[in-house]
């Protein structure tokens, strides 16, 4: 089958046409998942959260007290990190699942295995290696931005030399968006090959995308515009839905966003039916951006290798 990269980006809506029993199981299982997740955090990070947030609302806070908290809130994150990883890590194998193995539609496609640990391990390295990739180009652009903007100093001052900065930093910036989205494009196959061979395959995606990098580029910038689109569309159905609720008041925009804020207090006080209402219309969206975000890179994996092993792709 030929890669098509519009039809590529415009998969996940397939599956949420042609799926929709799958999509309301995800909904509902990442539903569940943000139940468990919210309860636990309040029962032993409640008070903590408390105290974050009304110190980020206070100017006047003092320095020493933010860093004690911020070193509070570590432990908050070494406990949701995980619990993130795995969950996504499930949820990206549903979506490379319902692509390249559509018979296996039982419960919408999860699978708790070995085959979403490997894809929590590649979603962790592709982090990792993400950041060290940042901070290198970040590096090099402004090394680059740094003596480039020394010679256009030494070349005189003015509105000349204003503008040529100005554009100069303009165009650091879209190199460093572009060698972003390079590099999570040519690491895209690494997720749908280590699912379909069962066995860790990361740097092999690198060689897999070889020949097809600017049309793997446009599927992906497209699909990612269309799920900022309705993932935008889902944030402002959320607020409706809160203010409805008596979960905002205020005079302008920001008081009303001021007073939506969980109270983490209690278990009692954070299950407020604005709260409620979030979690669910969150979850539904999320199911949905799910499919829009990961089903491209699995369509391009299957369409350009034929599903073959990814030796093949350096023969």
């Amino acid at each position: 089958m030929a890669f098509q990269a519009m039809d590529a980006a415009l998969e996940g809506f397939r599956i949420a046409r042609e799926k929709p029993r799958a999509m309301l199981i995800w909904a509902a299982a990442s539903l569940m998942i943000s139940l468990v997740s919210s309860v636990g955090m309040v029962a032993m990070f409640g008070g903590t959260l408390n105290q974050f947030m009304t110190m980020s609302r206070e100017s006047s806070a003092d320095p020493s007290e933010a860093f004690a908290m911020l070193g509070q809130m570590a432990a908050l994150y070494a406990f949701l990190t995980p619990v993130a990883l795995l969950v996504f890590a499930v949820f990206t194998s549903a979506v490379y699942r319902t692509v390249l193995r559509p018979a296996e539609s039982a419960f919408g496609y999860l699978r708790l295995g070995a085959t979403e640990l490997r894809m929590a391990v590649v979603l962790l390295v592709l982090f990792l290696l993400g950041i060290v990739a940042t901070f290198c180009i970040v590096l090099l652009l402004g090394i680059v931005g740094g003596i480039v903007g020394v010679g256009i100093g030494m070349g005189g001052e003015g509105v000349g030399a204003g503008i040529a900065f100005v554009v100069l930093m303009i165009l650091v910036y879209i190199a460093m968006i572009f060698a972003t989205l390079a590099f999570w494009t040519k690491f895209s196959f690494a997720g749908p090959m280590t699912f379909n061979e069962g066995r860790i395959r990361i740097f092999e995606s690198w060689g897999a995308t070889k020949g097809h990098f600017w049309s793997l580029l446009g599927c992906y910038i497209v699909a990612g515009i269309l799920g900022i689109v309705v993932s935008i569309l889902g944030a402002l159905i959320t607020m409706a839905v809160m203010m409805g609720l008596g979960g905002g008041s205020g005079t302008n925009i920001f008081n009303m966003l001021e007073s939506m804020q969980a109270d983490y207090t209690s278990i009692a006080t954070f299950l407020t039916p604005a709260i409620i209402a979030n979690l669910v219309i969150n979850s539904l969206f999320s199911a949905l951006t799910y499919a829009i975000f990961l089903a491209p890179p699995a369509v391009a994996y299957r369409d350009i290798l034929g599903m073959k092993p990814s030796a093949d792709t350096f023969a």
